[in-house]
């Protein structure tokens, strides 16, 4: 049962007919406190709702997944009742017939939508990343025409035959034509040299230009730290502890001392600390309570280990 019901029913005793429904005069439908409820049916209901600004999100425009504007459905109309072929007007907009049959009679986009919804305009926001994400994508690799050759650039076969990459990190395919990468959320090209077989741009530099992977699990490594850096210069094969580790500290990528966000203690405090390292017996335990960290905290603090100097 809907927890604002039951509220109804502990302070009544009653519970509201079929036909009644219980509204909220604050608009927030977690809400249960009893003066913020009434009685109504189901057209006040709506009618809250629509007072909200929540009444239309499914229509026109407020569909987040809405392609067309008012405009462009009225040219559908005009052009279906001018009778001009209906797969002819699905190709002109990329939809299917069906869809139009159902502009044509009515039962969708029967009603110009105002203004667009909240979750109208957050879809579009999405788009517009997504837009703004290709754009930036293209911008790595679309330099030039594929066809066309970038003055020191060398290219060099992959193990995957028919696919090449080149000094600068491109990568051209079967076709000759040079491929988009998709950049992962971890900020990596990745290209697909055929169909379900993935690869990191990083990787076919690395083994173009400095051999087959030394052993197995060994990174390519940026230098610079920068993943869509992939020259040759700045790739080399590292083992998982000089990628993950040295160089994520390298370049600043790994937060440390007072940085971390789990970190209790400040360079003050580690300093006095250290000042009482190595002391007598029972040293550990003591400044662990005193500080409210772990024993293993200021044992790593006395070797060094962690907030190093």
């Amino acid at each position: 049962m809907l927890a604002h019901r039951v509220a109804w029913l502990f302070e009544f005793g009653v519970l509201p007919s079929r036909n009644e429904f219980l509204l909220h005069s604050c608009h927030d439908r977690a809400c249960v406190a009893i003066e913020h409820l009434r009685l109504g049916d189901h057209s006040e209901n709506m009618a809250d709702r629509a007072a909200r600004g929540n009444y239309n999100t499914s229509r026109g425009l407020n569909n987040p997944f809405a392609r067309f504007t008012d405009d462009e459905v009225a040219d559908m109309r005009r052009m279906i009742s001018d009778g001009i072929d209906h797969s002819w007007i699905a190709t002109v907009f990329g939809c299917s017939r069906s869809y139009l049959r159902l502009i044509a009679n009515g039962t969708l986009r029967a009603q110009p939508t105002s203004t667009p919804s909240p979750a109208a305009l957050a879809r579009r926001d999405q788009l517009a990343q997504a837009e703004a994400h290709r754009l930036w994508v293209s911008e790595i690799t679309d330099v030039v025409h594929p066809d066309d050759e970038i003055d020191g650039e060398e290219w060099r076969p992959t193990a995957f035959d028919g696919y090449f990459v080149s000094s600068l990190g491109r990568v051209r395919g079967r076709t000759m034509r040079i491929l988009t990468p998709h950049v992962t959320s971890a900020g990596y090209a990745v290209v697909h040299c055929g169909r379900g077989n993935p690869q990191g741009v990083h990787v076919l530099v690395c083994q173009a230009w400095h051999g087959t992977r030394p052993a197995p699990g060994m990174h390519a490594a940026h230098g610079d730290g920068n993943p869509l850096n992939n020259t040759p210069e700045n790739l080399r094969w590292a083992t998982p502890l000089e990628n993950n580790g040295r160089d994520r500290l390298r370049h600043g990528r790994i937060p440390r001392g007072t940085a971390h966000h789990a970190a209790k203690l400040t360079p003050e405090i580690v300093r006095v600390i250290r000042s009482q390292l190595p002391g007598p017996r029972g040293t550990i335990n003591r400044l662990a309570r005193e500080y409210g960290v772990a024993n293993s905290t200021i044992t790593s603090i006395r070797d060094n280990i962690t907030w190093r100097e």
